[in-house]
């Protein structure tokens, strides 16, 4: 039989579900470290490749330079301080996917809380119901 506690409630988990919840329920199926190690070794990646590809456009924009210039580059300097760079903005850019993705799991955990305390009530009204049902 269907009440309008019950409806209410299916909504909202379906809402849930089809929205927000695509992304909570995914998350917090890893433990938070887990998950904060996974989108670090994203942010790593990244990192690395931006700098590839920007260290190849400009080597790119300045080929006439490099090429009549390749014996003369000081290129132990220019390895050291590029290498410094990306070290630093690496580092910096792990503190804050850690930050940021330690929060995103904790909000997504409370969330998905909230979605499984809906979830056991509405099982809790099926079994008052099933029972009310037998003993009738």
């Amino acid at each position: 039989m269907l009440s309008e506690e019950k409806i209410k409630k299916m909504i909202r988990l379906s809402d849930y579900e089809t929205g927000q919840g695509r992304i909570d329920l995914k998350r917090v199926r890893y433990l938070k470290m887990d998950y904060v190690r996974l989108q670090v070794l994203k942010t790593i990646v990244s990192v690395l490749l931006a700098f590839l590809l920007i260290l190849g456009i400009i080597t790119i924009y300045n080929i006439d330079y490099v090429l009549q210039n390749a014996l003369a580059l000081p290129l132990h300097a220019v390895a050291f301080y590029g290498g410094a760079g990306v070290v630093m903005v690496c580092i910096v850019s792990i503190i804050v996917t850690c930050r940021m993705a330690s929060r995103e799991y904790e909000e997504s955990r409370a969330r998905a809380g909230e979605y499984e305390s809906t979830l056991r009530e509405l099982m809790e009204i099926y079994e008052k119901e099933d029972q009310g049902e037998i003993h009738s």
